[in-house]
Parts: C-alpha cells; sequence; structure tokens
C-alpha cells in the first residue's frame, strides 16, 4: 500500500475513531517524552521527509495522535488544497506533516486558548516546508494547492489566506 493511502486510511480511521477512543480509552495523557517525541517527529517531517526513518515517526506520531486523549488536531485539506496525483506517496507525507506541525502547535501552546486558524496556519507552514523539503530531491513532484500556498506566502499573505479558507471550508 503506499504510504498516500496509508495516511488517508489512518486519517480516516482517526476521524471515525478518536471520539470513541478518547472517551473509552484507558490511556491517560500524553507523557513530557511523548510530547518531546512528536515535537522532533514534526521536525523530521518538515525537514527530511523522504528518509526513511521518518516513515516509522511518522506512523508513530498518527497512531499516538489517535489515542492520547489531551493533544487533538483536526485536519482540513482545504487549507492546503490539491496536494497532487503521486504514486511517489509524497502527498501523505505532506498531510502527516500538516498534521504534525499542527500538534506541535497544541503541545507548544498547551495552556492558551485553542487558537484554531494559529493550530491551521502551523499545519500550513509546516506542510510547505515539506513541500520544499521533497521538491529539492524530486523536482518534478507538483502540488497545486501548495504552489498557491507558497506564492501567497511569498507576498506575506499566508495567514490571510489560512484564515480565510478555514472559515470558508473547515469545520
Amino acid at each position: 500500500m503506499h504510504n498516500y493511502i496509508r495516511v488517508i486510511a489512518l486519517l480516516a480511521a482517526a476521524t471515525l475513531l478518536f471520539p470513541v477512543a478518547a472517551q473509552e480509552s484507558s490511556r491517560g495523557p500524553s507523557t513530557p517524552e511523548e510530547r518531546e517525541r512528536a515535537l522532533k517527529t514534526a521536525q523530521l517531517l518538515r525537514a527530511a521527509p523522504l528518509e526513511a526513518s521518518t516513515k516509522s515517526e511518522q506512523e508513530w506520531l498518527i497512531k499516538w495522535l489517535i489515542e492520547v486523549p489531551d493533544i487533538s488536531v483536526t485536519l482540513c485539506s482545504g487549507i492546503t488544497g490539491d496536494l497532487g496525483k503521486s504514486k511517489s506517496g509524497h502527498p501523505g507525507v505532506i498531510l502527516a506533516s500538516q498534521m504534525a506541525s499542527q500538534a506541535a502547535y497544541a503541545i507548544q501552546h498547551r495552556d492558551a486558548t485553542p487558537n484554531a486558524v494559529a493550530a491551521y496556519l502551523a499545519g500550513a507552514e509546516g506542510a510547505l516546508e515539506t513541500y520544499k523539503a521533497i521538491r529539492s530531491k524530486d523536482p518534478k513532484f507538483r502540488a497545486p494547492g501548495l504552489d498557491e500556498l507558497m506564492r501567497r506566502q511569498e507576498k506575506g499573505e499566508l495567514e490571510a489566506v489560512v484564515k480565510e479558507r478555514a472559515a470558508a471550508k473547515c469545520k
């Protein structure tokens, strides 16, 4: 199974199972060590998304986010737009990075009032960094939605476009 399909399947399971898992799980809140690992995984996905070691950390993070009751991420594909069609698995890694970056934001702002737009912005920034890292290794890969976000970021409009898309496309 391609990495992209695996991530989509895990995301679908997370969407369907997370409320049940959080309510019925005997699992306690995240530990400081797990949160540190999640932060490192977010950095790894942004810097070295195609490294072999990244895949196992990515899978750990997604599973952890499904299980842990105190850190939550709401993925909205409307923020990044079209991630392109690829058998390479690159779109899946980008989605995982988006989730990891949102999780990192949630961890770093645990005591703050939840701010969905700021979390989506962190996710978009992580996805863009991952996309740039992937393109440095695979220049033929294109993700039209991220190309558009990069243009908007270069113009200093990333936060505004994320806010606009969040209001229109995310629930």
